[in-house]
């Protein structure tokens, strides 16, 4: 899923604000793919962590466009093509979660690659319902937010995506904080900034850990608070956000150090 996630949070963030996946990152992969260079793939990773899902999620994304497009045209799949789009995904994943210590990478790959006309379709309405969420909770229409939130989150899980699981988990945080359920807002900005930080999409991170910080110090869980908040200045610094980076420097002052 290539949506951005909407926080409790002032500043939007796509996948890859601060960490773009630049063309010679995904060239190379191509490279290395082909080549089936699984040690040279992990270094190319661990150079570039915040690419990684971009660049694998080129060939899934990629895979079900054409199979949307034969549909369409009511051609025939080419079904070695897909095929060939799958195990360059799932290598590249496995390779990933060599890099990272990580088994999500390659969950999330296998699982797509194994998706029927069924499970095709729930994962394109899941994403057509985070757009939505999106849409509802700048218009201010929280209820509506959180029903489509929800909704994505529950069609992405069960289909083994992790990265759509987490943006709907991300928006129900959203939505729940707007209707000011705080406890409700923390539970699943919590769940969506462990993911967000298996996948190595730091932007996204970011987002999910400041939002929690915000919520354990409103709801006086100062403990967690301050890890959340350390971890959360740190992943500012990462991106380069100065601004967001001096709020989390007060709140960090405000809470002293873990």
């Amino acid at each position: 899923m290539k949506f951005v996630v909407p926080v409790l949070c002032s500043l939007v963030l796509s996948a890859f604000a601060f960490v773009p996946r630049e063309e010679d990152v995904v060239a190379r992969f191509a490279e290395l793919a082909k080549q089936k260079d699984v040690a040279a793939t992990v270094e190319l990773w661990k150079a570039n962590p915040g690419a990684a899902l971009g660049t694998i999620d080129e060939y899934l994304e990629g895979s079900l466009a054409a199979v949307e497009q034969a549909a369409l045209e009511k051609k025939p799949v080419d079904a070695a093509a897909i095929d060939n789009m799958h195990a360059t995904a799932i290598f590249g994943a496995l390779a990933a979660d060599q890099a990272f210590g990580t088994t999500i990478f390659a969950d999330y790959a296998s699982a797509f690659s194994g998706f029927d006309a069924k499970q095709q379709k729930a994962f394109r309405r899941g994403q057509a319902a985070h757009g939505e969420a999106r849409k509802a909770l700048k218009a201010g229409k929280h209820a509506d937010a959180l029903k489509l939130a929800t909704e994505c989150r529950d069609l992405a899980q069960p289909l083994g995506d992790w990265w759509g699981t987490a943006m709907g988990l991300g928006a129900m945080g959203a939505a729940y904080a707007g209707l000011g359920k705080q406890a409700e807002a923390l539970d699943v900005h919590a769940q969506a900034a462990q993911i967000y930080h298996d996948l190595r999409l730091f932007g996204n991170e970011y987002q999910e850990t400041a939002a929690v910080a915000k919520l354990c110090d409103a709801l006086g869980r100062k403990p967690r608070a301050k890890v959340a908040a350390g971890r959360a200045l740190e992943l500012a610094q990462l991106v380069g956000d100065e601004s967001g980076a001096k709020d989390l420097e007060a709140l960090v002052a405000k809470l002293g150090k873990p």
